[in-house]
């Protein structure tokens, strides 16, 4: 985090916080092989040994569009809508890469699987220290994630869910980041004020732009050789932008004063 910078959003900087909120993927977990790898073995297993570059290609295309979606997208808080959409997702991913259709709907439970399975994950190795001093230091901790109706039980399964109050699933709630309704919803399920919380993301979009909508503050978290999921390259940040930028979860120590 830029220490030269002062942070630059609705909140102010003087902000004494109750709440630290996160995002979960690329923000406390990361997918051992990568998404494109995930897809690519998956691809593999069922006869299309495809190469990881046009994956990344149909994967990156499919959820831009997603994410071209979300500031307004509003939808059933229900499993079986969790279901159709993301099998809208992956349709368009094997469209994409010319998968028969015979055999799409065996691979798209495949990936399904794949992607709720907790070893496909790894905690990122600040993780559990950095929530472990913010529970020491009487923060409230919170998880707002874009992600499926399985979070939860994925959070538990991986160790994480204890730290937690509640942990907040687009699934579950009906509104994807950077929608502001989703940050409305935890504030007010929590019984908090937006200048109580900063939450903490990898998506400069989806987090910073969703949390700074609903009045919060927020970081946005860059860690190096974490790819996106679709391309949010910033090659030129403005001066806000690269004050609120990290690269790790032991900053969101400093910026909250818990160690220099």
């Amino acid at each position: 985090m830029s220490q030269d910078n002062p942070v630059s959003s609705p909140g102010g900087t003087d902000q004494k916080y109750s709440t630290v909120f996160f995002d979960m993927g690329s923000t406390l977990v990361g997918l051992k092989a990568g998404w494109q790898g995930v897809y690519h073995q998956v691809f593999q297993r069922a006869g299309y040994d495809l190469p990881l570059g046009e994956v990344e290609q149909a994967v990156g295309e499919s959820w831009g569009i997603v994410a071209a979606q979300d500031l307004t997208a509003e939808f059933e808080a229900n499993l079986e809508y969790s279901r159709t959409w993301q099998r809208e997702i992956e349709e368009r991913v094997m469209h994409s890469l010319n998968i028969h259709p015979n055999v799409r709907e065996d691979i798209f439970w495949a990936l399904i699987q794949a992607f709720e399975d907790p070893d496909t994950y790894s905690l990122f190795p600040d993780a559990l220290p950095t929530l472990e001093r913010l529970k020491a230091a009487g923060y409230r901790l919170a998880i707002i994630s874009n992600w499926g109706w399985h979070l939860p039980e994925l959070c538990q399964a991986l160790g994480l869910a204890g730290y937690f109050e509640q942990i907040f699933t687009s699934a579950r709630v009906g509104y994807p980041k950077p929608n502001p309704k989703i940050f409305q919803y935890a504030l007010s399920s929590m019984a908090l004020n937006p200048t109580e919380a900063v939450h903490i993301g990898d998506s400069l979009s989806a987090d910073v732009g969703g949390a700074w909508s609903a009045g919060m503050e927020a970081l946005w978290l860059v860690r190096p050789n974490e790819q996106p999921l679709y391309d949010e390259v910033k090659l030129n940040l403005t001066p806000s932008q690269a004050a609120i930028r990290i690269h790790s979860l032991p900053e969101v120590l400093i910026y909250l004063g818990l160690e220099k």
